[in-house]
């Protein structure tokens, strides 16, 4: 039996499984991802970090030797992008430090393939985390049964850290750099929050943890840090009883802004249950604007289907009708299926087995 490696690498945990030919999974590993330390050396045009690098040789042979395989044949990796020649490049949802002694505009990079096919002397396969988990949709999850996959036009969205899809459209779908359904950068509000890419009022600035996070943030800014009225109070007490976790004393501890930094999605979903309007807000947002995404890539690739996962959405799924309730404001093509994805959180490591597979059979 023939056995393969594959890795979802998100941003902040990375799990590594391996599985036999058939897709059949022996093991999985999961850690979070490893982001302190200062290995980096100069890479390319810029710097590269390799303590990522190192996290999945380490686990790819931890996993070989607990399950007791001789060794694999190819591996696999779904990862949060941007890509570029093997590595991540400038990933602006993995929280990297840069050394203070490198050029402050010069690219960073997360080296990933040049490592494994060093280590592993085997053929490696890099594709953007929904490019990966829409392969791990078509041959695993809601496209399994159909045979011929020609006919299927499914396209999967994730709601995590960030936000994104895949689409296939009796095919893989792949733009002229190898990118393609960037929806988290659609653009969806003039005058809006700025994206972690640079632009204002992109989707992912607002359906997106990390966007959810500096929506948050802003309007509790706006609120005086919820002290002026009930308007982001919960908000402010959960985020209070964060810090004193993280050992924090009292409030006089904290610079002002600094509660700031203690707003996160768990504790947004926290508050707007406890009924704060400030953190209701934010999730109606991400609700909006989410189902305003998910009708212009309707609207584009006409699928049968969308699936969708991620952290916050498969940890919320009830935010998933009310997305699509909005998408369906704005359709000019008939409202494809929305449902959560078959796979749950497995969903980029299936991708992931199929790119492995790929590369074992020679498939395209």
């Amino acid at each position: 039996m023939e056995y393969i490696g594959a890795i979802d690498l998100g941003a902040t945990k990375v799990t590594a499984v391996i599985a036999d030919i058939n897709g059949n999974i022996v093991i999985r590993l999961k850690e979070a991802i490893q982001t302190e330390g200062n290995k980096f050396t100069p890479w390319r045009d810029g710097i590269g970090y390799h303590k990522i690098a190192d996290q999945l040789i380490s686990m790819l042979r931890r996993a070989i030797s607990e399950s007791t395989v001789s060794g694999i044949k190819a591996i696999g990796i779904g990862s949060a992008g941007p890509l570029s020649d093997g590595a991540i490049i400038n990933p602006p949802n993995i929280k990297l430090r840069r050394p203070s002694s490198a050029c402050a505009t010069a690219p960073l990079y997360v080296p990933l393939v040049d490592p494994l096919v060093a280590e592993f002397d085997c053929r490696v396969a890099l594709e953007n985390d929904c490019t990966a988990a829409i392969l791990g949709e078509v041959y695993y999850g809601a496209g399994k049964d159909v045979k011929d996959k020609r006919s299927l036009h499914l396209v999967y969205v994730t709601l995590s850290t960030g936000f994104g899809a895949g689409v296939w459209n009796g095919r893989l779908l792949r733009g002229k750099e190898g990118n393609a359904a960037e929806i988290g950068h659609f653009f969806v509000k003039e005058d809006g929050l700025r994206c972690g890419c640079g632009n204002y009022g992109c989707a992912e600035a607002y359906v997106s943890g990390r966007g959810m996070e500096k929506n948050a943030r802003m309007r509790m800014v706006n609120e005086k840090l919820g002290c002026q009225s009930n308007y982001g109070a919960a908000l402010r007490s959960l985020a209070l009883a964060a810090a004193e976790k993280e050992g924090f004393a009292k409030e006089v501890d904290l610079y002002p802004w600094q509660l700031l930094n203690f707003i996160t999605p768990s504790i947004i979903f926290a508050a707007a249950h406890a009924g704060d309007r400030l953190a209701q807000a934010v999730i109606d947002d991400s609700c909006r604007y989410g189902g305003i995404a998910l009708a212009n890539i309707a609207n584009a690739y006409d699928p049968q289907i969308i699936t969708s996962g991620g952290g916050i959405m498969l940890n919320h799924p009830q935010l998933l009708a009310r997305i699509r309730d909005e998408m369906v404001k704005h359709l000019n093509v008939s409202a494809p299926k929305v449902v959560l994805t078959p796979l749950g959180e497995h969903v980029v490591e299936y991708g992931a087995i199929v790119l492995a597979w790929q590369l074992v059979s020679c498939q395209p």
